[in-house]
Order: structure tokens, then C-alpha cells, then sequence
């Protein structure tokens, strides 16, 4: 097996990307990194590190004092890519947040997050926006850190209610993960119709794998999703191309 040390030597502009949470939502991240970034030739795009350990533990679970916690693993990917050199880190999970604290102080290069780059995106897209809804992972609302950094903005966070987190929200994200998007498409509409029934003026997609089972309305009503995945992706791009 390859050792970190052995990459020890990365020249300078190297994305480092902790991976695996899942699977498709990373390869996801990757694919739209790929098709944002103006280039001409393979040289001309940016290269990447990938840690992407799917045996990571359940986000969610953990939160929820279910499962184990997965933040040993997620050192372990931040010293793999510290010991690499990578200039600039990203993690495609919002879930996997919850312990952005202490991955973000082991980091040696900046750690990028994707709650807060989702949030920049909202104003950017609607500077007048009040209400804004949060489809995420269980977990992810538990912690708050969607509804803690829009409220920090001015903004009112909505996220779904027990009943529809455990009818709609986490199923459809069960269904994504096991690699039927229809079905999860189908659950994940009507959450994010409740948040709009609700007052929220735009929808924050704030877990990795649901834009993959809302690729219909991201593409047809980009003012109202707003895609984490994508966000992410941009704030990747603006960080290395400054």
C-alpha cells in the first residue's frame, strides 16, 4: 500500500478531497469540479488527491448516538493529505461537518466548508432572501450547522419536521446512496414542496447525495435549489484560481 510520504513531495496547486461519504456523491463533486473548470487540455485542469475512505462510519448515526463516531478516520484523511502537501482541503459531505472544528485545526492548508459556501451562495443568487429551507441528512440538522451560520447571515432557516425526515427526507437519501435516483427523486421533492408550502423562498440541497436525485429541478429552477455539491465546487475554484 501506497504511504502517504510517498507524495510528500506534490508541487504546490493540488486539491486534497476527502472522499467516500458516498461514494457517488464524491464522484459527483469530482465530475462538477471537472466540467467548472475553464480548460482546454487535461494539463490545464487541476489536480487532484482524492482520500476516499468508504468505511468511514455513518455521520449520521454518530450524531444521533447511534453508531460510532467517524472523526478517527477523518484525521486519518487529514494527516494523508497533510503528509501529501495538498494546498487546499475539501470534504463533499455536509454531514461529515459536524467535526469540521477539529479536522480544520489538524489541517496545515485551508479547509474549505461547504455549510458556508452554500450559504454565500443563497445571498449571491437572492440578496433579498428572508426564508431559506435546509434539506439535509438527520444529523446535519440536529448539530444546527446550516441553521446557525444562516442565522448568523439574517437569514430564517426552515428544515423538515420528524415526520418528514423519517417518511421523505431519509429514505429518499437511503434510496440516492443505494443508487436508485428515482426513488430518492421522488421522496426528496416532496420534503423540499413542504419547506416551499412552508415560506422558504429558496432550498438549500445540503447533503452530497441529494442533487443527484434532484438533477430535474436544479437544472430547470436554479434560483430556488441551491446545489452544496456545487457550492463547494465553486469555493474550490475561487480559492485556487486567486
Amino acid at each position: 500500500m501506497t504511504t502517504p510520504n510517498a507524495f510528500a513531495q506534490l508541487p504546490p496547486g493540488w486539491l486534497g478531497v476527502i472522499g467516500g461519504m458516498g461514494p457517488l456523491a464524491t464522484s459527483d463533486f469530482l465530475r462538477k469540479l471537472t466540467l467548472s473548470t475553464t480548460a482546454q487540455t487535461d494539463q490545464q485542469h487541476i489536480p487532484v488527491l482524492l482520500y476516499g475512505d468508504c468505511t468511514t462510519p455513518d455521520r449520521t448515526a454518530s450524531v444521533l448516538g447511534e453508531g460510532p463516531s467517524p472523526l478517527p478516520q477523518l484525521l486519518a484523511a487529514v494527516d494523508f493529505l497533510n503528509a501529501a502537501n495538498v494546498q487546499v482541503i475539501a470534504m463533499p459531505c455536509n454531514s461529515a461537518h459536524c467535526w469540521y472544528e477539529d479536522l480544520a485545526k489538524r489541517a496545515n492548508m485551508p479547509f474549505l466548508h461547504i455549510v458556508d459556501a452554500s450559504a454565500q451562495q443563497v445571498l449571491a443568487r437572492n440578496p433579498n432572501a428572508t426564508s431559506i429551507g435546509v434539506l439535509s441528512t438527520e444529523g446535519t440538522a440536529h448539530m444546527g450547522i446550516y441553521s446557525q451560520r444562516l442565522t448568523a447571515l439574517g437569514l430564517k432557516p426552515l428544515v423538515p419536521s420528524e415526520d418528514d425526515f423519517r417518511v421523505l427526507v431519509s429514505p429518499g437519501i437511503a434510496f440516492v446512496k443505494a443508487g436508485d435516483l428515482e426513488a430518492g427523486g421522488a421522496l426528496l421533492r416532496q420534503a423540499a414542496n413542504r419547506l416551499f408550502d412552508r415560506g422558504a423562498e429558496s432550498v438549500i440541497l445540503g447533503c452530497t447525495e441529494i442533487p443527484l436525485g434532484m438533477i430535474h429541478e436544479l437544472e430547470n429552477d436554479p434560483l430556488r435549489f441551491i446545489d452544496s455539491t456545487q457550492s463547494l465546487v465553486d469555493a474550490t475554484l475561487l480559492h485556487l484560481r486567486s
